[in-house]
């Protein structure tokens, strides 16, 4: 028994391998039905919308191929609401291809897939579109906006490099989404600036131009993004940092108080021929400075520590894009300075505590051993000089002088 096809697409090309004399008739096709098959049976079950006239007499069958999806050539196939739409099953008969069902595909009906899923791409990114889907539009101001049609041909077919990547990067990824609409239709305006009207062909004939574009663009606005993310991070870490410098001073404030209150101490109970107070002077004052050091070191190590995190930091910023890097880089010039001045402080104190036990001990001896005031005044002036010396050369870095 004759298997007769089941899907209109079928029977449009059961019609052409089986009709005799075939020809083209302008709008349609017709040919003769061979005498072994059953005119009235085969009529009857042909879709009605694939077929045309049926004469019995003549045993011709006029039938619209292209309604169902035959096509002759990709002239007939990209027409109308096919260049938006693929069609599920179709058959481009001077290829011998009929899609879903044959392989290879043909470079030009890959060319023509591609085009399609642009279109449909730029009507996700739309601003605005026709209810007859033929046109969309980018609008940018009410002066600065352009009308895409969907008017292509076969000749205007072109392969879209890369197309699969740059719809999944710029079309389908919910990534800075809104961004990306407002790149791809600023790209548009750019291209074809003064054009009120631009066909998809055109879009077609400069895709790369356009790719390009919308990737320069794109790396513009990330680039920019990751410096304003970027910059507030180093803003606020530079904050905190220098609130970390501050109180590595503020903890030892009170402390520094003691530094004159040791000099009045020392005036206080120094005493002639009292070589137990004196002593008992000494030895009070020399704990002092001794507790100092410890403090002042233990500050000395924290702004180090601080230094360290501060230079690893501008470590992972010189690892950013140049372009990044070189904005971000002089936002550390006001910390490093910091760190310069709190060292230049520590080291004032430092030398501040060892004067008050260096003139402790010499006012004992002067008090208690008169007879060595010659010597004992020319061993304090060469340890004012020296600390005089380097108390100029500390507020200097500080910036006091």
């Amino acid at each position: 028994m004759l298997q007769y096809p089941t899907i209109p697409h079928d029977w449009a090309l059961w019609l052409f391998e089986k009709l005799e004399l075939l020809e083209y008739a302008g709008n349609h096709w017709q040919g003769v039905l061979p005498k072994d098959l059953n005119f009235d049976e085969v009529v009857g079950m042909l879709p009605e919308r694939l077929k045309g006239h049926c004469d019995p007499d003549r045993r011709t069958i006029e039938f619209h191929p292209a309604v169902v999806g035959v096509f002759e050539s990709m002239t007939e196939l990209v027409d109308g609401a096919r260049r938006r739409n693929v069609l599920k099953i179709f058959t481009v008969r001077d290829l011998c291809y009929t899609h879903g069902r044959s392989t290879p595909i043909p470079e030009v009906v890959e060319q023509y897939l591609g085009a399609v899923r642009l279109w449909q791409l730029f009507d996700r990114s739309a601003d605005h579109g026709t209810g007859q889907g033929h046109s969309l539009f980018f609008i940018k101001t009410f002066e600065s906006k352009v009308e895409l049609r969907c008017e292509y041909t076969a000749t205007d077919l072109r392969t879209l490099d890369r197309l699969d990547e740059f719809s999944k990067n710029y079309f389908e990824s919910d990534h800075h989404r809104d961004q990306k609409r407002t790149i791809i239709r600023n790209a548009l305006l750019e291209i074809f600036k003064g054009q009120i009207v631009v066909r998809l062909s055109d879009i077609l004939l400069k895709f790369q131009e356009f790719v390009e574009s919308v990737r320069n663009a794109y790396t513009l606005y990330t680039t920019d993004f990751s410096f304003e993310r970027l910059r507030l991070e180093v803003d606020k870490q530079n904050l905190e940092d220098i609130l970390r410098l501050n109180k590595t001073f503020s903890d030892i404030q009170n402390q520094l108080l003691a530094i004159p209150a040791a000099m009045l101490l020392v005036g206080a109970n120094v005493k002639t021929n009292n070589l137990a107070a004196n002593f008992a002077t000494i030895v009070g004052v020399s704990i002092f400075a001794w507790i100092m050091s410890k403090l002042i070191r233990n500050q000395f190590c924290s702004v180090e520590a601080i230094d360290e995190e501060i230079q690893l930091r501008q470590g992972k910023i010189k690892e950013q894009p140049a372009e990044i890097s070189k904005r971000l880089m002089p936002r550390f010039s006001d910390l490093s300075d910091r760190i310069k001045h709190q060292y230049s402080v520590l080291r004032g104190i430092r030398i501040a505590a060892a004067l008050v036990w260096i003139i402790t001990v010499a006012i004992v001896l002067d008090t208690q051993w008169p007879e060595l005031r010659p010597q004992l005044l020319e061993l304090v002036c060469k340890a004012v000089s020296t600390a005089t010396a380097w108390l100029g050369d500390v507020c200097t870095q500080i910036g006091i002088i």
